[in-house]
């Protein structure tokens, strides 16, 4: 009985202690839309952007890497890829123009410094 317990304790008591330390998507209702933060296991910004009810990407929608600095910055019209997209890289910003899902055109220039994210 003590060994059932002991065991039972631990079954409940470790995911208790673990589920403290991730860091869970948080989201928020934001009019009709769904905002969402996911976030790396160090607590920085992963990823940021908003949701249809009925679960389509929509408005904007960034990306960040570990250490904060931007990725990705992207638009949705109700889960269709609109806008001019932008990709960071230590070197260069790619610009994706997109007008329904189609590629419109792409602007590759050099940079020297990366930008800093706005969170």
């Amino acid at each position: 009985m003590k060994n059932l317990l002991v065991a039972l304790t631990f079954i409940f008591f470790i995911p208790t202690l673990y589920s403290q330390n991730t860091n869970l998507p948080k989201t928020e209702a934001k009019g009709d839309l769904q905002e969402v933060t996911l976030y790396y296991e160090n607590g920085a910004i992963m990823q940021h952007g908003f949701y249809t009810k009925d679960g389509k990407l929509h408005a904007s929608w960034e990306s960040y890497n570990l250490d904060g600095s931007r990725k990705c910055y992207a638009t949705y019209n109700k889960g269709v890829k609109v806008g001019t997209w932008i990709y960071w890289t230590d070197t260069k910003i790619t610009k994706i123009e997109y007008d329904n899902n189609k590629i419109v055109k792409i602007e590759e220039s050099t940079i020297t410094d990366k930008p800093k994210n706005n969170y």
